[in-house]
């Protein structure tokens, strides 16, 4: 809508010919009802009522004129002007007759029609003129339009870039003298995002937001012309209520006049070029018809551009190498960027370089062969590199026309990895055909396709015997419609079958057990084959029965161990002891050797129980969480109780925490407390302990002050059988102690103590950070 002072400029300059008029027309209708003669009726009315009717006309014209309200003054001036003109000689006229006499005509009608006919004159005369200024801008607009368009086309022609050439485009129509801003935006989402810009912008775009589909914001003639695909002129920005939203922008940075040109190719909307002008009325006719020309021209070389760009972007994509030559002489034309990597040139260097020079000299004729352009070629080469490194591709050609200039297209396919595959693939035949274990092939059905030489030895079916049986024919009847169903459907969900300790029969009838796996071979998620692999496992089983009966001895062995010896040496102890107070002093060495080796024995009884307890898996099957306390300080205690004269002691509180261990940690505690005290020769043993613990661990380190451990032995002191340099025992409890704390996920270490002897650090994982399956 216009603004209150245009509205009021454009009556009052309307006003001025329609107060002509109505003058002209009252003085006719006072002239015609006056009684004057017919040629005073001729002379006046007729002439002021023709005078009054062009008037009025004037003044509607002037109202509703495209042209400025300055020009509109300017045509009220010219229209003043002529009645004033008039008026003087319409009274000079009468001076004259007052002079010389006689009355021609009354003298009322030579000042009115004299001021009327010479205000019309002049209105006349003002149109004319401003018609010639508007006609005369609007050629120099033309002109300047037209050598916009040469530019716009000269850069369309020869700039490639889609967004240098937008760019270009914006500057040259802002700096042409009918324009003053324009800029190209594209469709993101529901919104004209822009691209390019240029000219009287001052932050325009970034104040005002234009949407496509929806709101106030969609009805302008960017928005409008992007969801129509049609070209939208806005006249007058200052009067057209669909440019409420960006009116005030627009008024700041002298906008009038706009038009948006959609750039849509083959239904693609590929943006939208806005123009502004600082004028009203500025894209009409001619003008509009030539913008619109050049958005097709521009539509047509970005459509150009991105089909090039997407060309190129896939075949710079490829992992194949393109070339493109010249038919006759093999001049390299183009390629793209797999090529130039692969044989190690740049884009520079490759222009005009002949094919010869990266194809082997043997090869070379079959990329000239005759007959390309009906049908493509197919053909093996091989590449050179700049490098001097060869590999192998298989060649797609065909002939086509690159520039104007006949040549062919070629694509080649390294296939190095397709040769190591198919080396690869005769490999694994091989390795198939000469596996140890009996290896089937079935087709989606289950019937046999293939054996290997192992299935044959295996079953005693030949090839030519199974081809085309199910497996079926090994079953032993041992099993259940059930098992085979279970089996079918775990493989056809896609899923690995196993089954150890599985009964076939044999070709001849006889049975053996094997360990079976049955895997589905999926193509594009679809199953096509099943493949099979038998284990014979018959001598194993026959171990694992041997070992069964062998532990069934071991654990008699355990029983008596425990139990009976262990039994008969309480007797002999406790005999022992009865004794003491009966033998003479002759025979106390005697009695102290033998009370000695009892309590060895049943130390010794005791270790190898729970030794037989580790190796024969009695101990629970999951490791639970034991508070080390009361562990610890009764093996302490229980030390210091059987060495009176040692010092056994305890450093420190030790901690409450709870550990990962079972009921046979206090095993480990005794067989390394034993360990320090047994072999230490000191005056006075000294044996102490500490516990400590940190984030993730609880250690107990258990020092000495014996002869120690030499450095080389430390690390095989925990072997089965290892012992001391002067010890008289197993070797066994050290072996059980790594054994039950790497069993718990700790660990067990031996250093050396100052100034002599053993420090044993045993670290045991705490409840609260051990792995779930330890827990």
């Amino acid at each position: 809508m216009a603004t209150l002072h245009e509205q009021l400029s454009r009556v009052t300059s309307a006003s001025v010919p329609v107060l002509f008029g109505v003058f002209a027309l009252s003085q006719g209708i006072e002239h015609a009802t006056g009684g004057e003669p017919l040629t005073g009726l001729l002379l006046s009315v007729a002439p002021l009522l023709t005078i009054a009717a062009g008037f009025f006309a004037a003044g509607v014209y002037v109202y509703r004129s495209p042209l400025t309200a300055r020009m509109l003054w300017m045509l009220d001036g010219w229209a003043v002007v002529g009645g004033l003109v008039g008026g003087t000689i319409g009274s000079l006229f009468l001076v004259y007759q007052d002079t010389h006499g006689g009355t021609l005509v009354h003298a009322n009608y030579v000042v009115v029609n004299s001021a009327a006919g010479f205000a019309a004159i002049g209105t006349l005369l003002g149109y004319m003129t401003l018609m010639r200024s508007v006609k005369a801008g609007e050629l120099a607009t033309t002109s300047e339009i037209l050598d916009t368009v040469r530019e716009l086309n000269r850069q369309i022609a020869t700039i490639d870039d889609r967004e240098a050439l937008e760019s270009a485009v914006c500057e040259t129509i802002a700096s042409a003298d009918p324009y003053v801003f324009a800029w190209i935006g594209s469709v993101d989402g529901d919104e004209l995002v822009p691209r390019a810009s240029a000219g009287a912008e001052d932050g325009y775009l970034e104040t005002i937001r234009i949407t496509v589909t929806e709101g106030d914001t969609a009805a302008g003639p960017t928005g409008t012309a992007a969801r129509t695909h049609e070209s939208v002129v806005m006249q007058n920005i200052y009067e057209n209520d669909a440019f409420e939203p960006w009116r005030e922008a627009a008024r700041e940075r002298g906008y009038q006049s706009s038009i948006a040109v959609p750039l849509v190719f083959q239904g693609t909307l590929y943006g939208v070029l806005s123009i502004y002008a600082d004028r009203e009325e500025a894209f009409a006719g001619r003008e509009r018809a030539v913008l619109e020309e050049v958005g097709v021209t521009l539509t047509n070389s970005i459509a150009a551009s991105e089909t090039r760009r997407r060309e190129s972007k896939l075949l710079n994509s490829m992992h194949d190498v393109v070339l493109v030559y010249t038919a006759d002489s093999g001049t390299l034309l183009d390629a793209n960027q797999a090529a130039l990597d692969r044989l190690g040139v740049d884009a520079a260097s490759l222009s005009g370089t002949r094919l010869a020079s990266f194809v082997e000299g043997e090869l070379e004729d079959d990329w000239f062969k005759e007959g390309r352009s009906s049908e493509q070629s197919v053909f093996e080469s091989s590449f050179r590199t700049a490098d001097g490194e060869t590999f192998p591709v298989e060649v797609s050609a065909v002939e086509t026309r690159y520039r104007g200039e006949r040549a062919t297209l070629a694509l080649a396919r390294d296939v190095t990895n397709r040769r190591e595959q198919l080396r690869s693939l005769r490999t694994y035949m091989e390795a198939i055909e000469h596996a140890g274990h009996a290896i089937y092939i079935t087709d989606a059905d289950g019937v046999i396709e293939y054996v290997n030489p192992a299935f044959e030895e295996q079953t005693g079916y030949e090839t030519a015997d199974i081809l085309g049986q199910t497996p079926a024919v090994l079953q032993s009847g041992r099993y259940d419609d059930e098992f085979y169903d279970d089996l079918w459907e775990t493989i056809q969900n896609g899923e690995q079958w196993h089954y150890e300790g599985m009964i076939d029969t044999r070709k001849d009838g006889s049975e053996f057990y094997i360990d079976q796996t049955i895997a589905p071979i999926e193509i594009d998620g679809e199953i096509v084959r099943y493949v099979a692999i038998h284990r014979d496992i018959s001598a194993l089983k026959e171990n694992q029965q041997q070992l069964e009966e062998r532990n069934e001895q071991l654990e008699l062995l355990n029983q008596i161990v425990r139990h009976d010896i262990r039994n008969d040496m309480q007797i002999v102890l406790g005999m022992s002891q009865l004794l003491e107070e009966r033998v003479d002093d002759d025979c106390r060495s005697m009695l102290d050797t033998i009370t000695e080796k009892s309590d060895h024995v049943v130390e010794l009884t005791q270790t190898v129980g729970e030794l037989m307890t580790t190796l024969l898996g009695e101990e629970p099957e999951e490791t639970g969480t034991i508070s080390v306390r009361s562990v610890l300080e009764s093996e302490v205690e229980s030390l210091a109780h059987a060495y009176p004269n040692a010092d056994v002691r305890i450093e420190g509180e030790v901690p409450t925490t709870r550990v990962c261990a079972n009921e046979m940690l206090d095993s480990v505690f005794r067989n390394v407390l034993n360990n320090a005290i047994q072999h230490n020769r000191a005056d006075v043993p000294e044996v102490v302990v500490e516990a400590t613990e940190d984030d993730d661990s609880f250690v107990v380190t258990v020092a000495d002050n014996g002869p120690g451990i030499p450095e080389i032995q430390r690390r095989t002191v925990f072997g089965k059988g290892e012992r001391g340099l002067e010890s008289s025992g197993t070797g066994l409890g050290l072996y059980l102690v790594q054994s039950l704390v790497e069993h718990y996920g700790g660990s067990v270490e031996v250093s050396e103590n100052d100034p002599t002897g053993s420090i044993f650090e045993i670290r045991l994982q705490k409840a609260s950070t051990a792995p779930e399956e330890l827990v």
